[in-house]
């Protein structure tokens, strides 16, 4: 049934008393529950019966047990859909006036004293008795059958449920969790005997999602649109969807549509990994580990034992399912949506960093593209004139930047040369490095994958070079260093470094770099022999040190502080000793 059709049959039930008992059923997490209180919340008021009472059997372990909870809970049809306070468990236990018990009994239990409920003792049984008795013309609702205590057998409920529609005048709806009972549950015994009719509620994968997802910004589409690829109709799951898509989105507003993708794609597979139980295809530590569908699969292709067979068939089902639903590999965007779902908040300290870096490439890649397209023409597209095409490449350069490699320039200047504008293609190519050299995304040779053959750019890459080393700041020269892959320019140009600037960028760095940095560049002395002190390694060890040693000198206090990087004080004094041995022998 679509959701209106079971909203419908419930109405009916409650507001025109068609059958007196009947069983809700449907999938664990579909929003049963929820559908039945849309119903008491819009129709309360004209239910057929004068009173409303709700009972999960959650930890209920007896009939007595079941019959009190059903007289505690209730309250008159107009508050039905209300949690149950305090107040209203002593509305009802005023109920009980009967002859001349009354006085013993209100001595005894004080009424209106908190400490005095439950009731206890030797007269629980009186009282248990009472309060069913009183019980009568009431619309009920059992839910969490299946999670029953263990003494509360279904033949007991069932009964107790005949006796209310037949002795009591009373109209109950059970809810149940179709597929949570075992097949020879006394239920399926019993059941017809007392049930008129039964309503399976299913909601298609629109109709939950409609229950969840009310927004119709793109990223609540997207994630609407995900969950659907996985036939997510579990309300439950979808809530959970819904909660942590609302932690992420703050990270991913605003931010390229790659991110957006990647984010709305990841949290309800996450969620379908982790909460979805026994049926689903893949776990989130599938997710974690996986690297494509090679990572899957042994090389191994000789005779498989039944065993292997069996784990080769369901890898072969986990790469088909991702496969379909477009996850490629788990990068570290993926581990941070999955920590997300682990622990349940989002950690900014990783998280935002990364979505910084993820837009940076995102935007590059963008960039990136518009000179590939030129190429595409270029070799695709006869169709397009000389000068069309030669406009094209010229704003390809312009707008791709310093994405670009300074030796794929060379191509651009053959095409211009080519077509008898070789001033034309040397002022792209000046204007191509004039953004370089802004940028300096290049910092030192080693960071390229090719050079340059033509002449007139590989000399305006040297001249890059040769400026590029003048004006790096110390903070540019030491995050490229420790950062980057090695690279001997840079530790040279960090050795042309005073001690009063590494002075200065120490002082003035903060958290969290400095104690990271500080370690790694004072480290670097025990990277060369004592004997050694013209390396660009201990030459950078002393300026450091001697930048640290200030610091530590300056108060008591500061010296508490920097007081472990005092302990290559020895090896300081054996290098400063060599270098005074080597200025004397000049």
């Amino acid at each position: 049934m679509s959701i209106a059709q079971v909203e419908k049959a419930l109405t009916d039930f409650a507001v025109h008393k068609t059958g007196s008992a009947i069983v809700l059923k449907g999938e664990w997490g579909t929003g049963k529950t929820h559908l039945w209180n849309k119903v008491i919340e819009n129709h309360r008021e004209s239910f057929v019966r004068k009173t409303y009472s709700y009972v999960s059997l959650f930890g209920l372990n007896s009939l007595p047990d079941l019959k009190r909870s059903i007289f505690e809970n209730s309250v008159p049809t107009e508050k039905a859909g209300s949690v149950t306070t305090k107040e209203s468990v002593f509305e009802n236990i005023k109920k009980l006036e009967f002859s001349d018990a009354v006085g013993g009994l209100r001595k005894v239990f004080s009424f209106g004293k908190e400490a005095k409920i439950p009731f206890f003792g030797n007269f629980g049984g009186v009282i248990d008795s009472i309060q069913y008795a009183l019980v009568k013309d009431t619309i009920i609702c059992i839910d969490d059958f299946e999670r029953r205590g263990n003494a509360l057998s279904a033949r007991d409920v069932l009964g107790l449920i005949s006796n209310l529609i037949e002795s009591k005048d009373c109209s109950v709806i059970l809810i149940l969790n179709e597929g949570s009972l075992q097949k020879d549950d006394e239920f399926f015994t019993f059941s017809e005997k007392v049930f008129d009719y039964e309503v399976r509620y299913a909601p298609t994968l629109d109709e939950a999602a409609s229950v969840v997802f009310k927004g119709t910004d793109l990223y609540e589409k997207k994630i609407v649109e995900n969950v659907k690829k996985l036939e997510m109709n579990n309300i439950r799951l979808l809530r959970k969807v819904k909660y942590f898509a609302g932690l992420i989105k703050p990270f991913v507003d605003g931010k390229p549509d790659q991110i957006l993708d990647d984010s709305t794609r990841l949290i309800p597979l996450a969620i379908y990994a982790k909460y979805s139980g026994l049926e689903k295809v893949v776990s989130i530590e599938d997710l974690e580990k996986y690297k494509g569908d090679l990572s899957l699969f042994s090389p191994n292709k000789k005779e498989l034992t039944a065993e292997q067979k069996a784990i080769e068939d369901s890898n072969i089902a986990k790469a088909d399912f991702l496969s379909v639903y477009g996850y490629g590999e788990a990068d570290d965007f993926t581990i941070e949506i999955i920590k997300l779902v682990k622990n349940g908040y989002a950690n900014s300290n990783s998280l935002m960093p990364l979505i910084d870096s993820i837009t940076v490439t995102v935007e590059r890649n963008k960039k990136r593209k518009v000179f590939t397209d030129a190429w595409h023409v270029f070799h695709q597209d006869m169709s397009l004139p000389d000068a069309d095409l030669l406009d094209l490449f010229e704003n390809a350069v312009i707008k791709s930047g310093d994405v670009v490699s300074p030796y794929e320039m060379d191509s651009v200047l053959e095409i211009f040369t080519a077509a008898g504008l070789k001033e034309r293609g040397r002022s792209i190519v000046d204007g191509y490095f004039k953004v370089l050299d802004e940028s300096r995304s290049i910092v030192h040779r080693k960071d390229m994958y090719r050079y340059p053959e033509n002449p007139y750019v590989a000399e305006k890459l040297e001249q890059y070079f040769g400026e590029v080393s003048k004006v790096l700041s110390v903070d540019e020269l030491v995050y490229n260093y420790l950062e980057k892959p090695f690279a001997g320019e840079v530790l040279e140009l960090l050795s042309a470094l005073t001690a009063d600037q590494f002075y200065t960028y120490f002082k003035f760095l903060g958290s969290p770099k400095f104690k990271s940095y500080a370690q790694s560049l004072v480290d670097l002395g025990s990277r060369t022999e004592l004997s050694d002190s013209e390396s660009h390694y201990a030459i950078v060890f002393l300026k450091v040190f001697e930048a640290l040693k200030r610091m530590h000198d300056e108060s008591p206090l500061m010296a508490l502080r920097m007081k472990k990087y005092m302990d290559y004080q020895q090896m300081y004094e054996h290098k400063i000793s060599l270098v005074h041995q080597v200025d004397e022998s000049k």
